[in-house]
């Protein structure tokens, strides 16, 4: 009998787990989805193993394995967009005002923030 629901449930699990030892490191995040990614593997059996209409169960898991990846991704992406809010805006300066500097790291942020995103979203 397959215990699928089961299965992803506690991969998941294991996987948060793991993220939250990562403290917003995105190669720790991303390392953490390529180990989800080797569990989810290691879960389903290949296709041609299964007896029913393959299809269709085959569109449940590789619905799983995308959604899976693409929250990794995102979560890469958002620790590496947290950095970058980090570097721009310290401690002593919670605000940019309207001066020349503050200019320049508004761009900078953009830039930064532009390519995170067509990188991860």
């Amino acid at each position: 009998m397959t215990n699928f629901s089961n299965e992803i449930i506690d991969c998941l699990a294991s996987w948060t787990n793991e993220l939250q030892n990562c403290k917003e490191d995105p190669k720790c995040i991303e390392e953490c989805g390529k180990e989800l990614r080797k569990r989810l593997d290691l879960i389903f059996p290949p296709s041609t193993k299964l007896e029913f209409d393959n299809d269709k169960i085959s569109y449940i898991f590789s619905t799983l394995f995308f959604l899976s990846s693409r929250l990794n991704k995102a979560l890469v992406g958002l620790a590496e967009t947290d950095m970058a809010i980090n570097n721009m805006v310290s401690e002593e300066r919670s605000t940019i005002g309207n001066n020349d500097d503050d200019s320049h790291d508004r761009k900078e942020f953009k830039d930064t923030l532009n390519k995170i995103i067509s990188d991860y979203y």
